[in-house]
């Protein structure tokens, strides 16, 4: 069955009469930015959104010092007759005050030697894990991260303070990240109570240290 000519000059009207319509691009940077379906988005945290570092950290330290020194001296005076004809020659040049050989006349050596042997060594351990809040992003998706966690044991108090910037990407599954992939990272360790301050050294133990001179 034919289509009557006037429904086809009637379709074409309308088709021509419509404005063009432009066609969206999937790759915009608005898009890129979100990522794609085999990559994950460039920033996956907004400020105030929380992940847990896992701390694992351990420092071991060793700095060892030898200084030998040595320095020799030498002085000598000498006090010829010629140049003294004051204090021996004999009147009337002189005052015949001295003999030739009682002139000040005298060598000095010294040897000086120090010998210094030094070594200090270190060890510490940080296990433990923190959550922190992302209180900023950065258009290239890294965050910075701050977190606070307080523990107290039988009237012990530890407080352990991190902050850092990490890569979206190094963020795992289970939100965790671990504390050796956070850029300049800062772990503050502090305490109160009985066992925190015995250890603190008293002020006159610190005062006989400085004032020491070995």
């Amino acid at each position: 069955m034919k289509m009557p000519v006037y429904i086809v000059i009637a379709m074409l009207t309308i088709a021509l009469s419509q404005p063009p319509v432009a066609a969206d691009s999937l790759f915009t940077k608005r898009v890129a930015k979100r990522g794609t379906l085999v990559t994950e988005k460039l920033n996956r945290f907004q400020p105030g959104d929380i992940i847990t570092v896992l701390v694992r950290e351990a420092i071991d330290a060793r700095t060892r010092s030898e200084t030998s020194t040595t320095k020799d001296s030498q002085v000598t005076a000498t006090a010829p007759t010629a140049s003294n004809p004051f204090l021996v020659a004999p009147q009337p040049n002189g005052n015949n005050i001295l003999n030739a050989g009682e002139l000040p006349n005298w060598n000095i050596n010294g040897v000086n030697e120090t010998e210094n042997d030094g070594e200090t060594r270190r060890r510490n351990t940080l296990t433990t894990s923190i959550t922190c809040v992302v209180v900023e992003s950065f258009p290239n998706g890294t965050h910075r991260i701050e977190g606070e966690k307080q523990v107290t044991v039988n009237r012990e108090d530890s407080t352990v303070l991190l902050t850092g910037v990490i890569r979206s990407k190094d963020v795992t599954q289970e939100n965790t990240v671990q504390s050796t992939q956070v850029a300049n990272v800062s772990v503050l360790v502090k305490g109160k109570g009985p066992l925190w301050n015995s250890q603190r050294r008293g002020l006159v133990t610190r005062f006989l240290d400085w004032f020491s001179p070995f």
